[in-house]
């Protein structure tokens, strides 16, 4: 009879600590909203201006007509307002794209000319675009570099090297497993509803896995996330019964768009 007594306060005592545990916020989600509301813009650009320090920006009209042609069709149909959307284009051959705080889109060349229609950049554009659409920016930034050090920089107390550091982490690391389908889903819908077929992601993240793993790499990062072969199979499993009538890009030759040495790159 003792033992039993003794289990049953055993037993009280984990649900009382469970139950108290329960109604801790661990990720204090006040400090979480505080930072994304007060800091966020302050943020990204001062990882911006950090970046743009020691890469080489493409200012020409010509190609950053091109993103920005893609990224407003995109944001007008979907309702997202374009103009927050701050474009840069920077001039690398790495295949890669990321997103700041404060809605900053970061596309290199490298992206530009390798992908084979602007319907496959719209599609790496959309994903990006569902990446702020579902605040994964701040939160990978919150698991990666810490609350308390997010805090410090907005307050002033980040350096130029933390800077730089909290911006390869943006560029070079991968968003979760779940967060990368979250996005992929997102993206079908952006694209969908910008009458832009979602076949052309699912396209270049096969060609991706299939002609140069150094590419997917610097797309999508690690093992942290599915592969792009993976990737691909999900998103046209979810658009098998899809119905879209595509209304193409027309920016002329693309082919010689996708030349590095296309004059419109210089």
């Amino acid at each position: 009879m003792k033992a039993l007594f003794q289990l049953f306060l055993i037993v009280a005592a984990f649900f009382a600590i469970w139950f108290a545990l329960s109604k801790i916020d661990f990720t204090d989600r006040y400090e979480l909203d505080s930072l994304s509301e007060k800091n966020e813009k302050k943020l990204g650009s001062l990882i911006w201006e950090a970046i743009e320090s020691t890469e080489e920006v493409i200012r020409k009209d010509s190609v950053n007509f091109i993103v920005e042609s893609i990224t407003e069709r995109i944001c007008k149909e979907n309702e997202i307002d374009f103009k927050k959307v701050k474009i840069h284009v920077i001039d690398k051959e790495e295949v890669n794209a990321f997103t700041l705080p404060d809605r900053h889109l970061v596309i290199y060349k490298g992206l530009i000319t390798y992908s084979k229609s602007p319907e496959e950049v719209a599609g790496v554009i959309a994903h990006e675009l569902a990446h702020m659409e579902l605040n994964h920016v701040m939160k990978k930034l919150i698991k990666e570099v810490g609350l308390s050090m997010l805090f410090a920089i907005t307050g002033g107390n980040g350096s130029f090297e933390i800077l730089r550091e909290v911006g390869k982490t943006l560029s070079g690391t991968a968003f979760d497993r779940e967060q990368e389908r979250e996005a992929d889903m997102k993206a079908i819908e952006l694209m969908s509803k910008a009458e832009i077929d979602p076949t052309h992601l699912a396209n270049f993240l096969f060609r991706l896995s299939a002609n140069d793993s150094d590419f997917s790499d610097e797309l999508e990062l690690i093992s942290t996330h599915p592969g792009s072969k993976e990737r691909a199979a999900q998103i046209l499993t979810e658009i098998k019964n899809k119905k879209i009538a595509p209304i193409p890009f027309e920016f002329g030759d693309w082919e010689v768009i996708r030349d590095p040495e296309w004059q419109g790159y210089q």
